[in-house]
């Protein structure tokens, strides 16, 4: 099992808002790994929309993002461009 982490910055212009927190789950589903954000303290997993919205990630907040499974490189390269404000894939 692949285990990377990688700490990002939150650029997409609304920041973290519901349909970002979908698609990140979207993510962990597609890929099929355990994905978690970590922001002031806590850490949250991406299955959890709302513990998701509760972090409150606006635009420039800096995250570490945690992906565990065999495409955790995959998924880590999706979520940084769904954070750069491209689309996910």
């Amino acid at each position: 099992m692949i285990v990377l982490s990688e700490k990002m910055e939150v650029l997409v212009h609304c920041g973290v808002h519901g349909r970002v927190a979908v698609q990140l789950a979207e993510i962990a589903e597609e890929k099929k790994v355990k994905l978690h954000i970590a922001s002031g303290g806590r850490q949250v997993s991406c299955n959890s929309i709302l513990e998701l919205l509760g972090l409150a990630l606006v635009q420039g907040t800096r995250i570490s993002v945690l992906v565990r499974g065999d495409r955790a490189e995959d998924a880590l390269q999706a979520v940084r461009k769904l954070l750069m404000g491209e689309t996910a894939s």
